[in-house]
């Protein structure tokens, strides 16, 4: 028995080591994507040129004025908005796959990105702000976090007064997910051309609006929701043996639920609002990590964000030199994600979600 039990200790603390290793594998990945992505871009300049002048800048040396534009004030911000919103919804995808234990659930499905769509289309198209006394460049920033959060609040509302199975939930987003997006549709329909280009390009999802004055206000929210989801760790590791079976641990698993659930509809409003609907990471991302380190949170959900994030900077990097003035990095994104997903099931067939 103590032979037992010392092999045991040992196999749970290489298990460990290991999921250290990969999540800090994914972590070097998307710090040496977020370098790269940096020589990428209209302005030519090598990668290394302009890793030199990102490192210039911050210590205060002499850089090309120009170089210093197109580099620090244009491609560093749009870096730092890839990794916010790749490790942000990865890690809400990583939380609503656990709260639903579905594999398909994740911000999009849930209506989270639809309703932000929706908010978005009413302030550049009806030019319409729900949030009174805001900027006029802010209102479509401000109408997509407001309808972002409409879908989980019709969530929670409906479990108040009926009590709804984890199935029902994702149903009912996925319904509310198809209401708005047939009124974004129709909105679209009757748009002029400028303001349609400019909600297409806010429906693909892009990082090209992402600038300095977004970054404080994106990674601010990032951290503190990722950090209070993360505190659910344990909680949510507990989900996995059924809702009966928690309630004997004295949890309530509806609460739970509603919480975590509230707190990335929250994670993911502050990011979609700003860059517009960027899909397949809430999907991928866990997915990916999961096969790596397995389904315990305490390490699933920072290799989720390392991988996001790493996953979003090189599809943003492809997004660059695609086509004459580059794509948005949502298209990228679905047509990379979408292939690595189908392989993912066939490959690992139902063991991804074991």
């Amino acid at each position: 028995m103590i032979v037992d039990s010392v092999a045991v200790k040992g196999e749970y603390v290489s298990g460990n080591r290991r999921r250290v290793l990969w999540t800090l594998s994914f972590v070097v990945l998307a710090l040496a994507l977020f370098f790269v992505t940096l020589g990428f871009g209209v302005f030519k300049i090598s990668v290394v040129d302009a890793i030199a002048v990102f490192f210039d800048h911050i210590l205060g040396n002499y850089v090309d004025p120009r170089a210093d534009v197109y580099v620090w004030d244009t491609r560093v911000p749009r870096a730092l908005g890839a990794v916010i919103a790749g490790s942000g919804l990865a890690v809400a995808g990583v939380v609503m796959q656990n709260d639903f234990k579905n594999p398909l659930a994740e911000p999009y499905t849930m209506g989270i990105s639809s309703g932000a769509f929706l908010g978005a289309t009413l302030g550049i198209i009806m030019n319409i702000s729900v949030v009174p006394f805001v900027p006029a460049g802010s209102q479509v920033v401000a109408n997509a976090y407001v309808f972002s959060l409409i879908p989980v609040a019709i969530i929670a509302l409906f479990s108040k007064f009926r009590k709804l199975t984890p199935m029902s939930m994702i149903l009912t987003g996925i319904a509310v997910m198809f209401l708005f997006s047939s009124i974004s549709q129709i909105l679209m329909v009757t748009a002029p051309s400028e303001s349609l280009a400019d909600a297409y390009a806010w429906r693909v999802g892009s990082l090209d609006r992402v600038r300095w004055d977004a970054v404080p206000m994106m990674a601010g929210s990032t951290i503190l929701l990722g950090v209070l989801l993360y505190m659910f760790a344990g909680r949510l590791n507990v989900m996995y043996v059924g809702d009966r079976s928690v309630k004997t641990l004295g949890e309530s698993p509806m609460f739970i639920r509603l919480a975590t659930m509230i707190l990335a509809s929250l994670l993911t409003a502050g990011i979609v609002s700003y860059t517009g609907t960027i899909g397949f990471i809430g999907l991928v991302g866990p997915h990916v990590a999961r096969i790596f380190i397995g389904s315990n949170n305490r390490y699933l959900i920072p290799a989720s964000a390392a991988f996001g994030a790493a996953f979003i900077l090189f599809a943003d990097t492809v997004a660059k030199v695609s086509g004459i003035n580059g794509l948005p990095v949502g298209v990228i994104s679905s047509m990379v994600g979408g292939p690595l997903f189908i392989w993912i099931l066939i490959k690992q067939r139902k063991n991804v979600w074991a």
